[in-house]
């Protein structure tokens, strides 16, 4: 009888685990956190960073570089670099809405 209990109380937790993931995964930030670590891993399999920093750091125009770089690269690797930058001006906004939301609530 007891073991029975200790099961339906696991069984209970497990699932008030699950509501309680499934609610923060519904947050704005932990998506975009989600999308922004994939999109890096899948850049870094397709870009070799070592060679970009190695040649970023021989040109002496950092925004030149930039704008040859990404004007000569693929399409796949242009469209990855500007989903990440989309992913990263949405971490900017929430994180001044919130900001602005503390500030405004305190």
């Amino acid at each position: 009888m007891i073991n029975l209990t200790m099961n339906m109380k696991s069984r209970i937790l497990v699932g008030v685990y699950a509501i309680y993931c499934m609610r923060k995964l519904r947050s704005p930030f932990i998506a975009e956190s989600f999308v922004f670590v994939l999109l890096a891993i899948f850049l870094s399999s397709v870009v070799s960073m070592p060679s970009v920093l190695a040649n970023m750091s021989t040109s002496g125009n950092f925004y030149r570089y930039f704008v040859v770089a990404f004007s000569n690269t693929d399409f796949l690797v242009q469209s990855i670099l500007t989903l990440v930058g989309v992913t990263i001006l949405f971490f900017v906004r929430n994180i001044t809405v919130q900001a602005i939301l503390k500030t405004r609530l305190a």
